[in-house]
């Protein structure tokens, strides 16, 4: 009776780690999705600036996608770049970003520009999403599709 509940007890934190364990992982994983051959300044930097923006890149994407594909869509970081940044007025920067958005294995799905104002305090709001060009989905995505992409 005694080795049953030490073999129980046992059980229970084996499996209370392994469940911790998996969950901590899945929390926030990192992506090793960078260019990794980027060797001069302004390559590190374009790669350090879309990467703080690739979460609210990728909501972006997602939630446009969403009405006319019900598959998983992904952006990864080195299908997104810098098209454009300015500085509108004291304060106030604009940046626009090219994406291709993937589904399945490096599948394009269109080609979109992103813009958004970023204030002094690092602020990010978007301020145009333009949908620039459609690529056709592979035949076995295809039932995926909702509508046709406008």
């Amino acid at each position: 009776m005694k080795k049953h509940r030490v073999l129980t007890a046992c059980s229970m934190i084996l499996l209370a780690f392994i469940l911790l364990s998996v969950y901590g992982k899945n929390k926030n994983p990192i992506k090793e999705t960078l260019n990794v051959g980027a060797t001069t300044e302004k390559e590190i930097t374009d790669e350090l600036v879309i990467a703080l923006f690739i979460k609210e890149i990728t909501d972006e994407v997602t939630g446009f996608y969403s009405e006319y594909y019900s598959g998983e869509i992904e952006v990864y970081n080195y299908e997104v770049m810098i098209v454009d940044v300015e500085k509108k007025e004291p304060g106030l920067i604009t940046i626009k970003f090219g994406v291709t958005p993937q589904i399945g294995a490096h599948n394009p799905l269109g080609y979109d520009e992103l813009s958004y104002f970023v204030d002094s305090m690092g602020n990010k709001k978007l301020s145009n999403y333009e949908h620039l060009k459609n690529y056709e989905a592979p035949e076995r995505f295809q039932n995926y599709l909702i509508k046709p992409l406008e």
